[in-house]
């Protein structure tokens, strides 16, 4: 059953990483046809409040998955007003036995679906529209294979991307009707598609890290029955 779960979030992680990166190749083309004050999105609030939307899992183990990402946020040396969103128990937990703001939590579903990208984008976005937080970073595991999970720090708001050199194209985009009234789908799809890959990757890494726990756990038991 583990296996199955696994290959089926592993498939939906590593299938949705074309599209996203198609996404931020058109929006690269896009911005520089805008003026940078075109949009709030682009051209920040003044806030000088962080916000940090923390991926994690629900249940134990998977190994030091989620003690990375918390090794991470230590790492940083947060302002004591950062205001947190997270997603699954291990992150809530984490968020209140530490003392920090907790402004939402959202349940880590078995089904990952694009639904809960755009409730938590909608969040977001109406928070930094408000101005309760002027700068935004999503925090999750990313999945690179089944046996390496990495933890990932990228900006979510406002909106700057960081597009390989390698990865951009030549190719010529056609914007209809034109690149101002494109501007507020395309940013705000952008935002729930980077969501949505990390929250797929988060699952995908859980159950990949969980498979190996395992293994290596049913691999000691069986060294420690010979000897």
């Amino acid at each position: 059953v583990a296996a199955t779960k696994m290959r089926r979030a592993q498939n939906q992680a590593t299938g949705g990483k074309p599209y996203s990166l198609n996404l931020s190749l058109a929006l690269d083309k896009l911005l520089p046809l805008v003026s940078a004050d075109a949009h709030p999105l682009l051209s920040g609030n003044g806030s000088k409040t962080l916000g940090i939307a923390l991926l994690t899992t629900d249940k134990s183990l998977c190994g030091a998955l989620n003690t990375n990402m918390f090794r991470l946020l230590n790492a940083l040396s947060l302002p004591a007003d950062t205001i947190f969103y997270t997603v699954g128990k291990k992150g809530r937990n984490f968020v209140a036995k530490s003392g920090k703001n907790l402004q939402a939590d959202f349940e880590n579903l078995d089904t990952i679906t694009f639904r809960q990208a755009t409730l938590l984008s909608k969040l977001l976005i109406d928070s930094y529209f408000a101005g309760e937080i002027g700068e935004v970073y999503l925090v999750y595991p990313g999945f690179i294979s089944t046996l390496l999970q990495e933890s990932v720090k990228v900006k979510l708001l406002p909106i700057s991307l960081e597009v390989p050199q390698e990865k951009k194209s030549s190719n010529e985009f056609l914007f209809e009707p034109d690149p101002d009234k494109l501007l507020d789908f395309v940013l705000v799809h952008h935002i729930q598609i980077r969501i949505y890959q990390a929250l797929l990757e988060t699952k995908a890494s859980e159950h990949s890290a969980r498979m190996v726990a395992m293994q290596n756990a049913t691999d000691n038991a069986l060294e420690i029955v010979d000897d």
